[in-house]
């Protein structure tokens, strides 16, 4: 959309379970994976924090997957249903490398100093 909160891209995965893997062995932890039947993934879309009211906008954008911080319930139900992999990578780990970022373009633009401390959460 117009405020470029999700993005979708090209990608090469055997299956759900190797993108699953992929993203777990980036971020440091464990995922939740909902793998519908196996099929390869050849598009991504993702959203950070608790995005998974996107995972319909994500299907319509053509997802093979789609990664998120957080999962709900419906998006197990509909993940089975339109045979789309779902990973909910945890809403703080997918959200703590954008802050950062954010925090350094500004400390840059304004000449000023930043600290990003990391507290580990597991939501």
């Amino acid at each position: 959309g117009e405020q470029e909160l999700g993005f979708a891209g090209p990608a090469a995965f055997d299956g759900a379970q190797a993108l699953a893997d992929h993203v777990a062995q980036a971020l440091g932890r464990a995922v939740t994976l909902v793998q519908p039947a196996a099929r390869r993934i050849q598009r991504v879309a993702w959203c950070t924090g608790g995005a998974q009211g996107y995972f319909e906008s994500a299907i319509a954008a053509g997802a093979d997957a789609f990664i998120t911080g957080e999962i709900s319930e419906p998006q197990a139900h509909l993940a089975r249903e339109m045979g789309v992999a779902f990973i909910a990578a945890g809403h703080h780990a997918t959200e703590r490398y954008g802050a950062p970022a954010a925090a350094g373009l500004v400390a840059q633009q304004l000449g000023i100093e930043h600290h990003f401390v990391e507290i580990d959460n597991p939501a």
